[in-house]
């Protein structure tokens, strides 16, 4: 057998290795999902804020509104993978997100949680409690944009 098994190995593995990188997902397409999906919690938190301020009486939407931060926020983390920074693609995301990943981790995680006690609370119909709750996941998006975003 000419060049042995290794010879076949590597006329396999190379069109395999080549696929893979073909199949990931592009840094732009990447950039473009998570901006698109932070947007969308971004007007989520603007729709029940009006609620919670009492500028808007009806409350008949909050469970959704809160069910889909928490539905976005269950794979944060993992819209930031590495090469998806501004070092590679124009973003506002900070490249310390990359730089100190355990605390990114951190807020990302502390969101889900907190998101997931406003959608059970929302379902409650506790009023109060709810309010209460929403402040504590819009401080949770607040600190990690602090440190993680930039800012206009």
């Amino acid at each position: 057998m000419r060049g042995g098994p290794f010879h076949v190995m590597k006329k396999l593995l190379i069109p395999l290795v080549a696929l893979l990188f073909l199949a990931a997902d592009n840094p732009q397409a990447i950039v473009k999902y998570r901006q698109a999906s932070m947007k969308s919690m971004g007007a989520h938190m603007s729709a029940m804020s009006l609620v919670v301020k009492h500028q808007i009486t009806s409350r008949a939407d909050l469970a959704a509104h809160a069910e889909a931060i928490h539905g976005v926020s269950r794979n944060l983390a993992e819209m930031f993978p590495a090469g998806s920074g501004p070092d590679k693609v124009k973003s506002d995301a900070k490249p310390a997100i990359w730089q100190q990943l355990p605390e990114f981790k951190r807020d990302a995680e502390r969101l889900e949680r907190e998101s997931a006690k406003l959608a059970e609370l929302a379902k409650k119909n506790d009023a109060k409690a709810f309010d209460e709750e929403f402040k504590v996941v819009a401080e949770s998006c607040d600190a990690c944009h602090d440190s993680f975003r930039v800012r206009d």
